[in-house]
């Protein structure tokens, strides 16, 4: 279990779009969120999930070790493990249509999320946020702090609110997905030369 307010390291913050569903958790019912979260990884054990978490840590174990003795062997697992991702991201969007009114444009980072709103949420409120990464479908589990949620003149009337929270309790591994996640999308905003104003290194 992690809890973001007692960490202070800098997360990657992107422009990216997801699927978000939220609720607000009342206080008396955020610690037994909180608890779900946390138990979510023990029940993962002996289901395939888990399953593929321990063997992608064991193949990355292994490629370094591979590197080390032959950087062409190594680029090739790579390029085949990257291969089976596609294919993997193909098989879920296939099973898990997304359709245009499913998704949100967002700002997110390992250390918070904002989005639009139609209706305003009280500042210190708490959060249950499930969001579908896209393409690869991996799915974030998290409960969220509102830190500010203003109202947008400028801003489509039917989302007119700016609504930014900060996750307080979120599953390491969930955390992880989510960082590599923002690292990769840099990357290739990097590579499509946009401009730096859609990322930046700082906390939430």
């Amino acid at each position: 279990m992690h809890y973001a307010g007692s960490d202070r390291r800098e997360f990657f913050r992107i422009n990216d779009t997801v699927v978000v569903d939220y609720k607000i958790i009342q206080k008396e019912n955020v610690s037994s969120v909180a608890h779900r979260i946390a138990q979510s990884t023990d029940d993962d054990e002996g289901n395939e999930k888990a399953q593929l978490r321990a063997l992608q840590t064991a193949f990355t174990h292994t490629l370094d070790q591979i590197n080390h003795q032959d950087r062409d062997i190594a680029r090739a697992l790579r390029m085949l493990d990257e291969k089976i991702n596609l294919i993997s991201q193909e098989i879920q969007r296939h099973h898990n249509p997304i359709s245009h009114d499913d998704l949100t444009d967002a700002n997110l980072s390992g250390g918070g999320l904002a989005f639009m709103v139609a209706e305003p949420i009280e500042v210190k409120d708490h959060i249950e946020i499930y969001m579908q990464l896209l393409p690869t479908a991996n799915t974030i589990h998290a409960l969220a702090s509102v830190i500010s949620c203003e109202k947008i003149l400028s801003a489509s009337p039917d989302k007119p609110y700016h609504l930014r929270m900060i996750f307080t309790h979120m599953d390491e591994q969930d955390r992880n997905l989510l960082v590599k996640h923002t690292l990769n999308r840099q990357a290739e905003m990097l590579r499509g030369g946009i401009a730096s104003d859609a990322m930046s290194l700082r906390e939430f």
